[in-house]
């Protein structure tokens, strides 16, 4: 009888203890809601992108749904739960920004940052951040790479990291998924990606001295309680093809995995003359990652992310002629590739209902190589254009770079967290190693090696408080303690070797951050901050400096910042003033030392005194109508550069600054609509424009302004997806780096060239998910 009784117990606690399934909605447009946390006292879950979600509880079990910017409710578990939370006052489609010291709704936030989530990557049709980053104001890239490594944010940001031109760091940071990957930016693919987040203006307190201009972080998918497959193929002019697929296993209780990959391929848009190749300037790339997510009770939170890309990017982007039909000379095949394996390790211990302990650890290893034909040109076209003959001359006009960079990075941050109080300390451990041939340190030297240990320590610490029921203070500081230490080995023709150059530095940096935020109705919040920023100094590589001239000092950035955000359910606005003071501002000057050998550049940083920026940044969404959506941003800049000096060659001094920062558009501006009908037809439209901008601090050419338009029809049939696609529809030729110097014989007038970016394309995606 006994046993009986038991027998029946197991067998109602089996049955009871299901899999409960649901999906969470917007109560006021139908949307599904992701991000929905569900719990009871000893489990928890949270709902996927789809707004679905699984719960192993038994039946009638009183289950929380919570939301930002809804009402909380309980409801009992049961099968096929179809749950819609109602909003409190905030727009439903809330976006998370996940890369600061916490958490927060984006409407809410304090800081000024761009937020693409998924749907607007997805919509967009890009495969890459670079087609995204035409949208954003005051964001710029400078070319000179197979995809954009170094950025530009409000005038603050380098346009290259030759080799001889300084350590590895950077004004603007690169995340992706925690691992730190500042100047070396390639990996911006966008499949599997949930959102992108675009800081602005310093954030030295958050990020340390790679920030003192802004942030970029892409934030890929976690995995999920629910089974999910996606599988996406496409095709393009340019002989692109593209593969990429995701799966989303639950492997066990609270334990579930992510895999993603993705291949890109595209010829480049080049035709090389003389090797009658297509693809001198191709676009190889592969990408795939593994994440793995667990948690137990709601007290673990573990995330654990495995990276492994491999860019075999060709280059040969430029030509003697500047010619507009993408032609190119050169007789040695460049190339611009990127190898990085990476892991990230994110825990999260809730030891008390408001106190939170979390650890961020992440490694990477990257090898990279940049090379290519510095005459852009060969012995026929040479001779055939401008009478150059070797023979004759007894030499060959024909030059060749190549730097081969392996960068190991180590990084590890602990944070203590309550409602109102966060400290944290950091750790960073990078090395470099560089190995360059060609005509290096103005032509002294042929091979060199160079070997950077980048060591960062800091402490930091948030503080908030309301000061009324409308008005709360942001308190934030941060001090880091960057040591470099350099070693550098060169040798010159034949072989000889010139001066070592073994040297050290060490600055102590100091950030802050005030911020005075009004919530002046349920809809309105407006922000007024100051804040100083911080980049570190460096050691300049160059054989003969003396040890006064060799250092270049820190420099510091103070921002100040108004801004208002505006948030309804059909209308959302973010406007931001601001005005910077750039104090012992950092100038990266190349000169060529010597007529007749266009590699024979000298690349060197100097602190040149002072520099201020000031500008606007608006950004809008309008929901005319459930189907019809409105965006529309735009920027305003004017980033000044005081006067310097610096030397050519016979010691020749030469005036520069006194004028607008390089890569810095004083007009940026981004419009896009959207609309869907009820049988599943969606089409958008995007034109985004930058005005003109010098291309670098080292001379005054200035390139043209351009619009670009991009657009894309897309129709849903079942859980197949269909998209027509075109990227810069109107064969815009636009510049997107530009070099001034002597380049053509005999004379070697001093001229600029130009390298355009990508003309039209156009291309089919189709997308499949299956999901359970």
């Amino acid at each position: 009888m006994k046993f009986y009784i038991y027998f029946i117990l197991i067998t109602k606690t089996l049955v009871l203890a299901n899999n409960i399934r649901g999906t969470v909605s917007n109560q006021y447009d139908g949307k599904p809601l992701a991000g929905v946390n569900i719990t009871n006292d000893s489990i928890g879950t949270t709902t996927d992108n789809k707004g679905r979600f699984t719960i192993n509880v038994k039946r009638k079990t009183p289950l929380k749904f919570s939301h930002i910017g809804f009402r909380v409710i309980i409801l009992p578990a049961s099968p096929n739960m179809n749950i819609r939370l109602t909003p409190k006052s905030i727009r439903t489609d809330e976006v998370m920004v996940l890369s600061g010291l916490s958490e927060k709704s984006n409407s809410q936030n304090e800081r000024n940052i761009t937020v693409l989530d998924s749907d607007d990557i997805t919509n967009s049709s890009a495969n890459h951040f670079q087609t995204l980053m035409e949208n954003m104001p005051n964001l710029s890239w400078a070319g000179g790479t197979s995809r954009p490594r170094y950025f530009q944010i409000r005038g603050i940001g380098e346009t290259s990291h030759y080799f001889g031109e300084g350590p590895p760091n950077f004004s603007i940071g690169f995340i992706f998924d925690d691992l730190e990957l500042s100047g070396i930016g390639m990996l911006g693919n966008l499949f599997d990606v949930m959102q992108i987040e675009t800081y602005k203006g310093p954030q030295s307190t958050i990020f340390g001295a790679n920030a003192i201009g802004g942030v970029i972080s892409i934030r890929s998918y976690d995995p999920t309680d629910s089974f999910d497959l996606k599988i996406s193929s496409g095709i393009g002019t340019d002989k692109h093809r593209r593969f990429s697929t995701a799966i989303n296993i639950p492997i066990v209780k609270n334990l579930r995995m992510r895999f993603a990959g993705d291949y890109n391929y595209s010829d480049g848009f080049r035709t090389n003359n003389y090797l009658n190749t297509f693809n001198s300037n191709k676009r190889e790339e592969f990408y795939s990652r593994i994440k793995i997510k667990y948690h137990y009770m709601n007290k673990i939170f573990v995330l654990g992310s495995f990276l492994y890309t491999n860019f075999d990017n060709g280059y040969d982007a430029w030509a003697p002629d500047n010619n507009k039909q993408y032609m190119t000379y050169t007789d040695q095949l460049g190339k611009d590739s990127q190898k990085t394996t990476g892991s990230s390790l994110r825990l999260r211990l809730n030891i008390a209902d408001d106190f939170d302990i979390v650890s961020i650890t992440s490694f990477t290893n990257s090898n990279l190589v940049h090379a290519y034909d510095g005459d852009w040109g060969n012995d026929v076209y040479w001779y055939e254009n401008y009478g150059f003959d070797s023979e004759f001359e007894g030499w060959r006009y024909s030059f060749f770079d190549e730097n081969n960079r392996v960068r190991d990075c180590f990084t590890q941050e602990i944070r203590f967290l309550n409602e109102n109080f966060i400290f944290g300390f950091y750790n960073k451990d990078l090395n470099e190693i560089d190995e360059a041939a060609g005509y290096l340190f103005g032509g002294l030297a042929t091979n060199a090696k160079s070997n950077y240990d980048f060591k960062v320590f800091s402490g930091y610490a948030e503080y908030k408080k309301n000061i009324s029921s409308k008005v709360r203070v942001l308190l934030n500081a941060r001090i880091e303690n960057n040591i470099i230490d350099y070693n550098g080995v060169s040798y010159g023709y034949q072989g000889y070797s010139l001066p070592n150059v073994n040297f050290n530095t060490k600055n102590i940096l100091t950030g802050y951050r005030c911020a005075l935020i009004s919530k002046q109705s349920s809809n309105l919040m407006i922000n007024a901050s100051i804040a100083k920023g911080f980049k570190s100094g460096g050691i300049n590589q160059q054989p003969y400096l003396n040890d006064l001239n060799r250092p270049f000092g820190p420099e510091s950035l103070i921002s100040f910042e108004l801004g208002m955000r505006y948030n309804r359910f059909n209308f959302k606005s973010n406007l931001i003033g601001f005005l910077g003071i750039r104090e012992n501002q950092q100038i990266s000057i190349s000169s060529q030392q010597f007529e007749g050998d266009p590699n024979s550049f000298l690349y060197y940083v100097s602190n040149s005194g002072s520099g201020h920026l000031r500008g606007v940044e608006l950004e809008n969404e309008i929901k005319i109508t459930p189907k019809l959506n409105l965006n529309f941003s735009g920027g305003y800049l004017y980033s000044w550069v005081d006067e310097f000096n610096y030397y050519l060659q016979n010691d020749i001094m030469v005036t520069g600054g006194n004028r607008e920062t390089a890569m810095s558009p004083k007009y940026t501006a981004s419009i896009g609509l959207k609309i869907q009908n009820e049988n599943g037809l969606y089409s958008g439209i995007s034109a985004s424009y930058k005005s003109a901008y010098y291309f670098s601090d080292g001379h005054n050419q200035r390139s043209n302004p351009y619009f670009l338009t991009n657009l894309f029809i897309s129709k849903s049939i079942g859980k197949v997806n269909l998209k027509l696609w075109a990227r810069n529809i109107m064969n815009q030729f636009y510049a997107n780096r530009g070099f001034y110097f002597g380049l053509i014989p005999p004379n070697y007038p001093n001229q600029l060239f130009v390298s355009y970016g990508d003309p039209r394309q156009v291309g089919i995606t189709i997308d499949y998910e299956l999901n359970r």
